[in-house]
């Protein structure tokens, strides 16, 4: 198992596969990114070709390819490993997975149950009435139909068990485990029996779960939907429906247009609106927002009109555009819902679309509009509605921009708005003061010396071996890395197979300081120019410290009465003064300059 997994790793480009999730820019001989595990804005996500691994110096994610997988797309190991040896040609000796394969045996119902359905709906008398329903009072194609996938359940719950039991042999409790059936002593009842069914898929188009919908002659007291529950493959903050068919439209738009049901998006996609993904409800989570922003840098949400009430739809707005992304509101000018907009008139409801108001703007007016301004119970109502919105802002120029906003639509004082806003304890406010109570791990000459290590590896290593430059080196990972180039046995120095000779305690510092040397020339002059730079600059804090070090022992030696040693010390106090003066001729324009 583990020479199939190494030769995997050794047949596959971590950069390519980042760089067909992620965009990634060249940086010297790495690669850079925004971070896709945390926001941010400047990037410092760095994936490495020679070494094969990504690390992000902000939120301290990293690991190799499989690593990237399964944090990224959620993939647990040996399914990031079936992936990537399906991309590289190798073939698999079958192995126990474990837990894994229990998933797959889920996927594996799921598959069948969804063949199932969609056969009764389109090709059995059973399906027929449900057929015509979606056909003729819904408004959809058979081929669209098709292209979702949908389906029928019969309101005879125990074909199920004949179907994926008796036939496919599934045991009962994989049924159970998957969501699709409730186990009833020794019968097995279908969850979704007497429903329109929509099958559930990841966005790399695995089912995973159903949706079902209640068909208007059924005269049982029940909800219009119900849902696949939780299940070891089915999340539903995780899920966007429709996303494994509209992602290639996404990517091409760059923008996202999202709706809150099945049918919303069928319609709309039916009608040429095909860069489209549905939630559940109103919601945005935060993991639907980090998938869906892989896709596009837009959101344009046309939700249920009284969204804006609702506080979790709130914060699913406020994550997303404190990621990065643009949110805007659509509203629906002559119909209930995008469906019946889409099946009404498209023409309308693609301007809707286009003329998206601003998230903020929308949330603002959305409240104003539901109470009085002119009242002081409108007022603090207002208030109470208004300032956890806006000190969600991470912006402070655009916070600022909506303080003076409300302030003016209120009549009140700038100041009181902000003051309001500045109460607000927000969970970024929270991290902020966390982040500064921390106390800085590394000080100026450690950062130095990581740099010069950094530059060293990118032009010739063998610099960090000579005498004067091992003089400079007081860490103790530095000293033990160069320990390692020490005992280095092979005339041609190559990276990736350093890395592999170092101990396993040191493999990470050592991949993080190549990782951060990210000197964006590639020529060597230019290199070697910088390492010189960030060399003189050790030699100056080296001297300082040496300086500091000398005087204390002046006044030692003075208060001792100690005339001979005391002259050598000053002796050598001139001579370190004078070389200190030296390295201070000219003027240094290396990356780490300033004094503490």
């Amino acid at each position: 198992m583990d020479n199939q997994v190494e030769e995997v790793k050794s047949k596959t480009d971590i950069v390519s596969i980042i760089g067909e999730r992620i965009e990634l820019k060249k940086a010297g001989r790495n690669y850079k990114a925004l971070c896709p595990f945390h926001g941010e804005k400047t990037p410092s996500f760095m994936v490495s070709p020679e070494l094969q691994i990504f690390k992000c110096f902000g939120c301290d994610a990293k690991g190799d390819v499989f690593g990237f997988l399964e944090q990224f797309e959620g993939m647990e190991f040996p399914e990031a490993l079936k992936y990537l040896a399906e991309r590289a040609g190798v073939k698999l000796v079958r192995t126990q997975f474990g837990a894994t394969s229990e998933k797959e045996k889920l996927t594996e119902v799921h598959k069948e149950a969804m063949r199932f359905y969609s056969y009764l709906l389109l090709s059995h008398p059973l399906g027929k009435k449900a057929l015509e329903y979606l056909e003729k009072d819904r408004g959809l194609k058979k081929s669209i139909i098709e292209e979702f996938q949908l389906g029928y359940s019969p309101d005879n719950p125990l074909l199920i068990q004949k179907f994926l039991v008796g036939k496919k042999k599934f045991a009962p409790q994989d049924l159970e485990k998957s969501g699709i059936a409730v186990l009833r002593g020794s019968s097995i009842y279908d969850r979704f029996g007497g429903r329109v069914i929509f099958p559930l898929f990841d966005h790399r188009g695995n089912p995973i779960g159903f949706a079902g919908r209640v068909l208007p002659w059924d005269t049982r007291e029940t909800g219009k939907y119900i849902n696949s529950p939780e299940t070891p493959i089915y999340h539903k903050s995780s899920v966007l429906y429709g996303l494994n068919i509209t992602r290639g439209n996404i990517k091409k738009k760059k923008v996202a247009i999202i709706v809150e049901g099945e049918l919303d998006l069928i319609s709309s996609y039916q009608a040429g609106i095909k860069n489209i993904v549905a939630i559940k409800g109103s919601a945005l989570t935060e993991e639907q927002v980090r998938l869906l922003s892989r896709f596009a840098p837009k959101f344009i949400l046309a939700l249920d009109s009284d969204f804006a009430g609702d506080a979790a739809a709130r914060r699913g707005i406020t994550v997303a555009e404190n990621s990065g992304v643009t949110v805007k509101i659509a509203k629906i000018s002559k119909f209930k819902d995008p469906d019946e907009a889409a099946r009404g008139d498209i023409e309308s409801y693609k301007k809707d679309l286009i003329n998206a108001e601003g998230v903020w703007d929308y949330l603002i007016d959305s409240v104003f509009d539901r109470f009085d301004a002119k009242s002081g119970e409108g007022s603090a109502r207002i208030s109470r509605e208004l300032t956890p919105i806006i000190a969600a802002i991470e912006d402070k120029i655009v916070q600022s921009h909506y303080i003076n906003l409300i302030a003016k639509k209120l009549g009140v004082d700038v100041n009181a708005v902000s003051e309001q806003v500045a109460k607000v304890e927000t969970p970024e406010k929270k991290s902020e003061a966390k982040e500064i109570s921390q106390p800085q791990i590394k000080d100026r000459h450690t950062l130095l010396e990581e740099r010069l290590l950094g530059l060293a590896f990118q032009l010739d290593p063998l610099i960090l071996v000579s005498k004067g430059t091992r003089s400079l080196i007081s860490t103790p990972l530095a000293k033990r890395i160069i320990e390692g180039l020490d005992a280095w046995p092979k005339k041609r120095f190559e990276i990736a197979e350093f890395a592999k000779s170092l101990p396993k305690e040191l493999v990470d510092g050592f991949s993080a300081i190549v990782l951060r040397g990210e000197w964006e020339s590639t020529h060597p002059d230019e290199i070697k120019k910088e390492l010189d730079l960030v060399v003189k600059e050790l030699k100056i804090l080296t001297a300082k410290q040496k300086l500091k070090e000398l005087t204390l022992r002046i006044a030692e030696l003075e208060e001792a009465g100690e005339l001979e040693e005391l002259h050598k010390a000053q002796n050598k106090f001139t001579i370190l003064t004078q070389n200190l003066s030296k390295l201070n001729q000219g003027e240094s324009v290396g990356v780490i300059l300033e004094e503490d």
